[in-house]
């Protein structure tokens, strides 16, 4: 190096804020040798970390994505088509998210490779979609960490390490859906590398490079909407590293840009086209109350939540997998959300103060919050609360942060071993969380009771523990209605605007069955389901009328569900009018519902009306192709009904 080089001036910032004049190749700083290692290293731990990921089964959202959705059950021009004709959920509900290359990773597995609804072979993509990201992260971390010279190489294989077994991840890795946050997390790491690269080369290398970013940049996007967050790390990067060289850094930091903007075009274009064409999304109170808070008291509530990420970042100690009404309650000024409000004003302080302290540092800080960010319910609200999937790319640069401070701390101590030492346990810790963690994505029930003690005040994860413990052991309804019943308590006090109607109908189903099981013993546990499937019903009716404003009257075939239940409830307590009044309105609401024309039939039957409960089967049967109702007609006909046995014959 020239001595002009070598010179600085007096007012330069310290020499971690002030990268190298080119970043060496990691070849030329580190034996190729210790570089395999390493790699094999993170391999070796990932895998220990999620070994038993791969006997998971297909808990929560994974039932409806993998099984539930056609699309991915055979490897077809028309699936593909439909693949990128709809959104995420179709058929199976709308939540306004656009993921076509997810879908079709799904039906790869499905169809392809012949998975089908085998949970492993899912597992075992994403678990690979992982390590991949775990080896993006060691090469750009390594690249970034040169500037700390000899500390770059165990600080970059620390920060992997730690990223690669944080139990916070198993959301995204043991959880087959978190295949989104994989595949664009890839493509945020892999996009940022390349850019690295195009802006050390020239000619018709630069241009190969900046066509592999466009490339990332379109797999990431048309993964998870998230990945539009790459061109703002390529911005951050040149902010941070070569803000003094900025007119000199211009041309590949606009074609860096340029490479991105194109392909998150088209993918914004062609979401808005299919979302045009598909069911308003709806965001319910109950999975973001944000939604239905004022401006201010949302963006409050948000930085709050974004308190509860940082923590987890520290201390992934309790996890869940549902933060639902009122597990985290809208901000109003407690003792907790000032805590939280002041902690994220000393950290916002901190990061910025970094600016002259440690650029590198800077960096990873921002790099975190700016992935998290477009998920963070603070630029709009979102279908959630608060994920910890959406943690997925953040904690990569916050752990960097962690990797530095503990770095740094050692340092200052003259104890510098003990850094890989803390690291080191840090990392084992993680692991064994992880391991742990897994076990619970089994399947609904062992996560509903993980989710229960963790996130006590979540109406959904009591209401999916009672649909766990009934499918599972169907006699204990003790215990099933004790649990839902906590759901409906925190749901209570909630205006039937807000509420939702499918925890009312599930609880008043279970009372039903509970009062069959006393065979007819106690009429109690059908004045129950009476009383709580008209709650159900007027709060189906106040929710359609707030999200229209009054404009849409008609009832959707679902709110079918709480008037069929209701007509159940009224048959057995006696009352066969209402019940076949509720039944016959279900029957309008719903006329492709196999079970509400039962309901009507049985309320015939109820008031000694045998002929019109043939009719009311036999328009069920034609309305529906349905064999079971030709079953129950035969049937009725042979009880006696066909005194004459004009209408049946062998």
């Amino acid at each position: 190096m020239s001595k002009s080089n070598r010179k600085r001036s007096s007012s330069a910032p310290p020499s971690s804020a002030v990268p190298a004049a080119s970043t060496p190749q990691i070849g030329a700083t580190e034996p190729r040798r210790r570089y395999l290692l390493s790699g094999l290293t993170l391999i070796v731990l990932t895998l220990l970390a999620f070994s038993n990921s791969f006997s998971a089964g297909l808990a929560l959202d994974n039932q409806l994505l993998i099984t539930g959705d056609p699309r991915i059950q055979e490897a077809t021009t028309r699936n593909v088509s439909l693949i990128f004709q709809h959104t995420f959920w179709w058929p199976n509900g709308e939540a306004g998210i656009y993921r076509p290359l997810t879908t079709l990773s799904y039906l790869f597995n499905y169809a392809i490779l012949g998975n089908g609804a085998n949970p492993a072979g899912y597992h075992w993509i994403n678990f690979l979609l992982h390590t991949a990201n775990v080896l993006l992260v060691f090469t750009l971390s390594l690249r970034l960490f040169t500037r700390v010279a000899q500390r770059a190489f165990p600080l970059a294989l620390s920060t992997a390490a730690l990223w690669a077994v944080d139990p916070v991840l198993t959301e995204s890795v043991t959880n087959i859906v978190g295949r989104a946050d994989l595949l664009a997390g890839m493509a945020v790491l892999a996009g940022f590398w390349m850019y690295l690269k195009s802006a050390e080369a020239d000619g018709w290398r630069r241009l190969a490079w900046l066509a592999g970013v466009a490339a990332a940049t379109t797999a990431g996007v048309f993964s998870k909407e998230s990945a539009v967050v790459l061109p703002g790390v390529i911005v951050l990067y040149e902010l941070a590293f070569h803000f003094s060289e900025a007119r000199a850094r211009l041309p590949p930091l606009l074609l860096g840009c340029a490479a991105t903007i194109l392909p998150i075009a088209a993918m914004l274009l062609q979401r808005a086209l299919v979302l045009s064409a598909s069911p308003p999304a709806e965001f319910p109170f109950v999975d973001n109350p944000i939604v239905g808070a004022s401006f201010w008291v949302g963006r409050l509530t948000a930085i709050k939540v974004l308190a509860r990420y940082l923590w987890l970042a520290i201390w992934p100690v309790k996890l869940s997998a549902d933060y639902s009404y009122s597990e985290i309650p809208i901000a109003h000024g407690s003792l907790a959300d000032w805590t939280a409000w002041i902690a994220i004003a000393i950290v916002l302080c901190l990061v910025t103060s970094l600016w002259k302290r440690s650029r590198l540092a800077f960096f990873f800080a921002c790099f975190g919050f700016l992935n998290l960010l477009p998920a963070s319910n603070l630029l709009f609200p979102i279908g959630t609360i608060m994920a910890e999937r959406l943690l997925y790319l953040p904690l990569a640069g916050w752990l960097a942060c962690l990797a530095l401070a503990i770095d740094a701390a050692a340092r200052r101590s003259r104890q510098a071993y003990l850094a890989p030492v803390i690291m080191g346990l840090i990392a084992l810790g993680f692991a064994a969380r992880t391991w742990v963690r897994n076990l619970d994505w089994k399947d609904d029930l062992t996560m509903a009771t993980a989710s229960v003690q963790t996130s006590p005040g979540s109406f959904k994860v009591h209401r999916l523990l009672a649909a766990s413990l009934f499918q599972s052991d169907p006699g204990n309804l003790d215990r099933v209605i004790a649990e839902t019943n906590q759901s409906l308590a925190i749901l209570e006090s909630l205006p039937d605007k807000l509420d939702v109607p499918i925890p009312w109908n599930q609880t008043a189903a279970y009372y039903l069955a509970k009062g069959d099981s006393l065979l007819g013993a106690s009429a109690e546990p059908y004045q129950q389901a009476v009383r709580i499937a008209l709650r159900s019903i007027a709060i189906e009716q106040a929710s359609r009328l707030a999200r229209t404003h009054g404009t849409d009257a008609s009832e959707p075939p679902n709110a079918a569900e709480g008037y069929r239940i209701l007509a159940s409830a009224y048959l057995r307590v006696g009352n066969a009018g209402q019940a076949l009044s509720a039944a016959t309105h279900a029957q309008t609401v719903d006329p492709a519902n196999v079970e509400v024309y039962g309901e009507v039939a049985d309320a015939y039957l109820a008031q000694s009306r045998g002929e019109d409960a043939a009719i009311a089967l036999a328009q069920g049967m034609f309305a529906t192709s349905n064999g079971l109702l030709r079953a129950d007609l035969l049937k009725l006909y042979q009880s006696g009904v066909d005194s004459k046995g004009c209408a049946v014959i062998s």
